[in-house]
């Protein structure tokens, strides 16, 4: 995206979501400076610039009933609104900061080896936060009961059944979630 592009995608996220959230009176959160609260909504509005006009106005309406503050008069902050916004308009599908550091590291080329990978790119989608040993554990066995169940599939394919359109769902969302592994990987060989 280009620097005037995404000038306009952040006045597109102004008029959408950031305005008419502030015509209904909601203030700057109570502890945020004018500067701080400015910085917020710069880095709101540079951040959901991928947005539809539609889905900000969606989310406009969801912060609106759920605004922040013990009167409901204040400003959401961002993290609440980008979990909101996430929910209905993911993100760009591009590697963020997390997701490069966590497989840049020891867990990544532990997942890359061990093919669990792609449950852990998911996870990372997910939640966005570092993963934990727990983590870790249910992570991999969310991969091993994935390729189990891609197995077993592949088998009855192999016996001349049809493979479910639940089970083509998995295997494809499986096989594009480990190329994006792959794709991340290459970023960060670049990147050296």
């Amino acid at each position: 995206m280009g620097s005037t592009d995404l000038k306009e995608a952040k006045q597109r996220v102004r008029l959408h979501l950031v305005e008419p959230l502030m015509r209904l009176g909601l203030r700057r959160p109570s502890g945020m400076t004018v500067a701080q609260f400015d910085e917020m909504v710069d880095e709101l509005c540079g951040r959901l610039s991928y947005m539809t006009p539609l889905n900000l106005e969606a989310l406009a309406e969801q912060a609106a009933l759920r605004p922040g503050g013990k009167d409901g008069s204040r400003f959401p902050f961002a993290s609440k609104i980008l979990a909101w916004a996430a929910e209905i308009q993911r993100p760009v599908d591009s590697a963020s900061p997390l997701m490069i550091a966590v497989f840049s590291g020891e867990i990544g080329r532990e997942a890359m080896a061990e093919d669990w990978a792609p449950e852990l790119l998911s996870h990372l989608r997910k939640h966005r936060l570092w993963p934990k040993k727990a983590d870790i554990a249910a992570i991999k066995k969310r991969a091993e009961e994935a390729r189990h169940q891609i197995a077993k599939s592949e088998e009855q394919a192999r016996r001349g059944f049809a493979l479910s359109s639940a089970d083509q769902k998995l295997k494809d969302m499986r096989g594009a979630a480990a190329m994006k592994c792959q794709r991340i990987m290459q970023q960060i060989e670049v990147n050296k």
